[in-house]
């Protein structure tokens, strides 16, 4: 039997720290959001950063756009379950890994809802210049919807 791996650049070995300046960083940028100021996110996502929300492509200005619009959704952020590790790859690769729950109060259903999400920022020279976010779009989606009813 032989097996064989398909096209892919192999990162070999990391080393993984959680308590570096990078997965700091993350953090930091995860509570710039929950605060609303993004000035943070202007500083350390480069002006080319590849963005993909659930593997949907999006610009920088977009995403941070999109996150903006989402406090006039919810209020009374808060998170719970914080953690980030980054991964320093022998290939010279750099990945943090961040997982999180954010609570949030729709404005418009005055529901309270728990978002659980994951990102990966990939860093080169100390910008990141890949951000994934993976989370249900459902809860953004029905607040959206209520905000929409409640305007006809």
């Amino acid at each position: 039997m032989a097996l064989s791996q398909c096209n892919q650049k192999s990162q070999g070995t990391a080393v993984v720290k959680d308590s570096d300046e990078l997965s700091l960083n993350s953090k930091s940028l995860l509570k710039a959001y929950i605060d609303n100021d993004f000035s943070l996110w202007e500083e350390l996502l480069s002006d080319d950063c590849e963005v993909l929300y659930n593997n949907d492509t999006l610009d920088k200005k977009t995403m941070i756009e999109g996150f903006k619009q989402q406090h006039s959704l919810f209020s009374s952020f808060s998170l719970s379950e914080d953690y980030s590790h980054t991964n320093y790859f022998n290939n010279g690769d750099i990945w943090t890994n961040h997982w999180f729950t954010v609570k949030a109060i729709g404005n418009f259903t005055g529901e309270t809802d728990y978002g659980r999400a994951h990102t990966d920022l990939k860093w080169e020279n100390g910008k990141v210049v890949v951000f994934q976010l993976y989370s249900d779009p459902s809860l953004i989606m029905k607040e959206a919807t209520a905000m929409s009813e409640m305007s006809k």
